[in-house]
Parts: C-alpha cells; structure tokens; sequence
C-alpha cells in the first residue's frame, strides 16, 4: 500500500507494522488516536520539519460595543452619541443610582445597519460587559434622563488587551517589529541608512561590502541603544503574546508583525504522514500501549497452554521509545542556542 497521506491511513499503516491482520493488536481504536497525537505533539516540539517559520500581523485597533440598530449614530442625523462623550457602564435601562463601573471616551462610531458599534481606546476603569446598558450625555439629553441601550456584543481591542492574540498553531515568538522599530534612525529622506548609502555609493558599487555590512550592523546598534527592543512575553498556553510597551504610541491601522515559529499541520500538509521517525515513533507508542493492556493478563493460561506475555512487549516498546527519542536528540533536533552572561 502506498505511503499514508491522512490519520486515518496513517493508524492502519502502524497497526500492520505491529502485524494487523495477522495478529490481534489488544488497542483500543481512542488509545491508538491518543497515542498517535501524542507522538505527533513530541515530533513537532523537536523535529527540525516539524516547525517552520511564520510571520503573525496584527493589526491595532479600538475596542467597540455593539448596540441596539435602532439607536442612531450618524452625527448628520441627531445621533444618540457622539465622538467625545464619555460613555459609562449602568446594569439596567433605568439605570437610577444601579451604575456599573466601567467609563470610556467615544472616539469613533459606526452607524452600519445591523451593527451599530461605539468605539474606544480603553475603558479609563472597569470593563463592559454583554448584556449590561451603557448611556452618555447626549443619550440621556436625546431621550430622557433615565435611558441606556443594552450592549449585544464586545470587541476588545489591541489598546484594552496589550498582547496579540495567536493561533494555536504558534508554539514559539522570536522577534516583534513595531512601526516605532526605525525610529532612532529616522524615515524616509532623513533614514541615516539612505543616507549612508547615498553618500557612499561609489565605494559600495566598486569597493568591497565590508565596510557597508559593518556600518549597517553598527547602525543596528545604535537603534537597539536609542530606542530598545520590545520586551516581549510569550507562553504557548495562553494563546497571545504580550508586549510591555507603550501602546499609546500605535496608531490604529498600523500592524505589529511577530516573526515566530508555527506547527507544521498534517491536516494543511499531508506529507507529514510520510515522515519515517514519525512513523517509527508512533508505531512504538501503539506498542507500548498493547504490551501496557496485555500486562493485565500476566500470569493467565489460555487453552492449550498458551500465555500472554505483555511484559516482554511493553519492554521492547520501551526501549524503542528510547533509542527513537535519542536519535531525535542527536539527529534530527536542532542545536541549543548558547547563552553567555
């Protein structure tokens, strides 16, 4: 049979290198999918091919509260709010002294049919929630002292937030470029590397690129001294990346690019299926699995005088489990980055 290019041809193929249909394999058909992502999960983790490098862009953008469509936003048409009002959180329509805590200042609005949103940087205290009312000045002067509209729905934004949603996929960040990278040395005619290059063509263009590669990384330098790289905090777990940043200093519109490293997914690539370390480690799972079932019979005659011997099994596994890892360490896994200091 030709080479596996799904899961499920993927578990035939290492049941029939365990012997399927000649021998019963004693796997349960979940315990032969646990063990096969659980192999999967390692050979992704330490297999140089089973990462590749990817770029994540996020764009910055307000937070919004979706409200009621009947409410008017368009500031043409006596809207009900307006850019600049400070809008406030109240637990009900006649909201009395029942007040929430969360204030925000209006600073665009989209007056869209079906989705009528108010957006903000940031609440100034507290946070919206779903199901509770907000009102303004204008509101209560609009339609009377007591009124609020119900919030149908959130959209937090990279100035409440301050990190950058990632997908699952994403198991590393290396490097963050913000509009702000460049700074230091200036944009456009005033770049200092436009410059050093305008003043410097001739040599470039018949001299040696020494002098331009170590005047570049110098510039480098001094960018990292006069402006500093983005601290930047990132678990795998929690699905974001955290930069401790002055968010203020983003414009929405602009994108923060993170250079990372993602899970190559068989789903997208097929190939994966194909690999041999990854073949020959989950077959070894599924192995470890049969002999840890056949444990259970330890002991146990069957007619004729036959006996289970899952020990001998769940040995063999181990010590392929074992030798495949090692192989992984020192063949396939890519070196540790020296750290000096």
């Amino acid at each position: 049979m030709a080479q596996p290019i799904n899961k499920t041809q993927f578990k035939e193929f290492c049941l029939r290198k365990l012997g399927k249909p000649v021998i019963e394999i004693n796997v349960d058909d979940d315990q032969v999918d646990d063990r096969i992502d659980e192999a999967l999960s390692y050979y992704q983790d330490y297999h140089f091919d089973g990462v590749e490098k990817t770029y994540v862009k996020y764009e910055v953008t307000n937070s919004s509260v979706t409200v009621a469509d009947s409410i008017e936003l368009d500031p043409d048409n006596d809207p009900h709010f307006k850019v600049g009002d400070a809008i406030k959180e109240v637990m009900a329509v006649d909201h009395g002294t029942d007040t929430g805590t969360a204030f925000a200042t209006i600073v665009a609005l989209d007056n869209t049919a079906g989705k009528k949103r108010i957006f903000f940087k940031k609440p100034s205290s507290g946070t919206f929630n779903v199901g509770s009312f907000v009102t303004s000045d204008t509101y209560r002067a609009k339609v009377g002292d007591t009124a609020a509209v119900r919030i149908d729905a959130i959209h937090q934004g990279a100035y409440e937030l301050e990190y950058i949603p990632v997908p699952e996929n994403i198991i590393g960040a290396v490097n963050v470029f913000t509009p702000n990278s460049t700074s230091s040395i200036g944009s456009g005619i005033f770049n200092a590397k436009y410059h050093f290059v305008l003043e410097n063509l001739h040599n470039i263009v018949r001299g040696e690129l020494v002098n331009f590669q170590m005047s570049m990384q110098h510039l480098q330098l001094l960018e990292e001294l006069l402006v500093g790289k983005v601290p930047m905090r990132y678990n795998r777990h929690q699905d974001g990346i955290f930069l401790d940043m002055d968010w203020d200093t983003l414009s929405v519109g602009e994108y923060i690019v993170i250079e990372a490293y993602g899970v190559v997914d068989p789903t997208t690539y097929p190939d994966v299926w194909k690999d041999r370390f990854l073949q020959n480690y989950a077959t070894a799972k599924i192995k470890y699995q049969w002999g840890s079932n056949l444990t259970k019979f330890n002991g146990m005659t069957l007619p004729g005088g036959v006996q289970f011997n899952g020990e001998q099994i769940l040995s063999d596994a181990r010590e392929e489990i074992q030798r495949l890892e090692e192989e992984m360490s020192n063949s396939y896994s890519l070196p540790a980055v020296d750290m000096i200091g």
